[in-house]
Order: structure tokens, then C-alpha cells, then sequence
């Protein structure tokens, strides 16, 4: 099931891509299934992207692989340590 992003505790990313999303017309979610979720889906005629912000201490990516599994996106990536850098997102 995926949810509406209001608030979240990666709020420069999600602050960027809600502002991105009415301007570009996309719609933004977040998805959690029981431990797994994933921080920030987005979804535009069809097309999805997972997106999973990560900082020094997080390293598990348990909920984007098991959200890639279940919903097979588009694309999906990491933004912070071990992927996209976030002043390059």
C-alpha cells in the first residue's frame, strides 16, 4: 500500500521532491510493509521510482529490495552513503 508523504525525518529530500512533484506533476508516497519501507515513491503516468535516503548509520536496504521484489519500479536508487550523493540529487 502506498502512502502520502506529509513529514518525514528526511525532510530536505522530501521537502525537494514534493516541491518538484507540483511542478513537474508526479505524485509523491512513502511505502511500509510491517519492518520494510521505503522513503520516498514517486509515480507519474505509469511510472515508478523508489528512492531510499540513507545516512552514516543506516545501512539496511532490506525494504527497497523487498519494495523492488513486490512492485518492480522503474528505477530505483540510494541517496546518501552508499549511493547518489544528496548535494548531487
Amino acid at each position: 500500500e502506498f502512502r502520502r508523504v506529509l513529514f518525514r525525518s528526511e525532510s530536505g529530500i522530501g521537502a525537494y521532491l514534493v516541491s518538484q512533484a507540483f511542478i513537474h506533476r508526479f505524485e509523491v508516497f512513502y511505502w511500509r510493509e510491517r519492518n520494510d519501507e521505503v522513503d520516498f515513491i514517486l509515480r507519474k503516468k505509469g511510472s515508478v521510482v523508489a528512492i531510499e535516503v540513507k545516512s552514516n548509520a543506516e545501512k539496511r536496504t532490506e525494504g527497497l529490495d523487498k519494495f523492488r521484489q513486490l512492485f518492480h519500479p522503474t528505477a530505483s536508487f540510494i541517496v546518501g552513503d552508499g549511493g547518489i550523493g544528496a548535494s548531487e540529487f
